[in-house]
């Protein structure tokens, strides 16, 4: 089997809840997201999107991964793409950047495998783990009232695990902080997220004012060593995530800054492949993890949702199933339900992509 043509699409996804807001001002109400369709030449196909988050979040953006992507069609043309190892070395070996453009790709081939072998994608991970998923909310930042009613809203349809945006001043945040706990219940779980938005000094005042909530700590500062220096003065479970791009980051993380747990996200890492290393070796180190994206729809939502159903129950802290919060929805699902999700069953993916939604190709390279 080998690859003979690849498609890649643009779509608008919207954020239902308005504007997406966090730390320092970056603020977004829709992205353009990037799906790219694998076909080969017995027939099988496969599908897989990358959306990076605007230019100011992550490495990614997307004039650059779509212009990875192109330079990637051409390399992988040919390759046998139930040959993860072969297809990741080559895209590795032509660009070391272009994660999130790699990711697509590599996602399109677990497709395919899926497919070939007569198994789902969760299969191909290590085996459906759990059928219930507990879902992550992420709140925008925005005043302590207005997160408040946000997150009582989404309890009140059964969510109970929720990522609450921080990062600016931290008299401000342990505001948010504070109001947000009032309106939960004793089981929900509540990340704080600062994407790297605090400075040491700006994290140190906030840690203070908060080491005795029920709260996980996640992404306080850009970098390790800022993190490491914190840590000597909380107690709070920290979770790593922008700074974890590579097995050799979460050693650093666990065994240097002693982060308890970490949030992986494919699209930043280069892929389905490279995030089920990232997440074996957080699960054999005793970490949590949280399975998320830069962002996405539908179709980013059930890779997602693979990669949390084949974690361990007692090592999975949440997914995010974006699928609950954007639009258009351009696939059949997975969606969520009272506040848990599932990973479909068919071959592959297990879903439908409604192909009739996404246009005309913007790109299209065959053999």
């Amino acid at each position: 089997m080998k690859i003979t043509s690849i498609q890649v699409f643009e779509y608008e996804l919207q954020y239902t809840h308005g504007d997406y807001v966090m730390s320092h001002g970056r603020s977004s109400n829709k992205q353009t997201s990037l799906v790219v369709h694998v076909q080969t030449d017995d027939g099988l196909d496969g599908w897989g999107e990358t959306c990076p988050h605007g230019g100011n979040y992550g490495p990614a953006f997307l004039g650059g991964e779509r212009a990875a992507i192109i330079l990637l069609a051409e390399a992988v043309l040919g390759v046998d793409p139930r040959n993860l190892g072969v297809l990741n070395k080559v895209m590795d070996d032509l660009v070391l950047s272009g994660a999130a453009a790699k990711s697509a790709i590599d996602v399109a081939c677990w497709d395919i495998l899926g497919k070939s072998a007569g198994l789902s994608v969760v299969e191909l991970l290590g085996g459906r783990m759990q059928d219930s998923i507990r879902i992550l909310v992420p709140v925008p930042i925005g005043p302590p009232g207005s997160m408040a009613e946000f997150v009582a809203r989404e309890s009140a349809l059964g969510f109970s695990v929720f990522q609450v945006k921080v990062g600016d001043a931290p008299k401000e945040d342990v505001s948010r902080v504070r109001a947000v706990l009032e309106v939960v219940g004793p089981d929900t779980v509540v990340i704080i997220d600062a994407n790297g938005g605090w400075n040491l000094q700006s994290a140190l005042l906030a840690v203070k004012d908060l080491n005795n909530s029920p709260i996980f700590l996640e992404q306080p500062c850009k970098t390790m060593v800022d993190c490491a220096e914190l840590r000597k003065h909380t107690g709070l479970p920290m979770i790593l995530d922008e700074c974890i791009n590579s097995l050799a980051d979460l050693m650093i993380a666990k065994f240097s800054v002693g982060a308890d747990g970490v949030n992986i996200k494919p699209g930043r890492v280069g892929g389905l492949s490279k995030a089920k290393v990232l997440r074996d070796a957080a699960q054999g180190l005793g970490m949590t993890v949280t399975v998320d994206e830069t962002w996405g729809g539908s179709l980013a939502t059930s890779h997602i949702a693979h990669l949390a159903a084949s974690t361990e129950v007692d090592g999975l802290l949440a997914a995010v199933f974006f699928s609950d919060f954007t639009e258009p929805h351009v696939t059949s699902g997975p969606f969520s339900a009272s506040g848990f999700g599932t990973a479909p069953t068919g071959l592959g993916l297990g879903i439908e992509v409604y192909d009739g939604m996404l246009g005309h190709p913007v790109f299209e390279l065959n053999c």
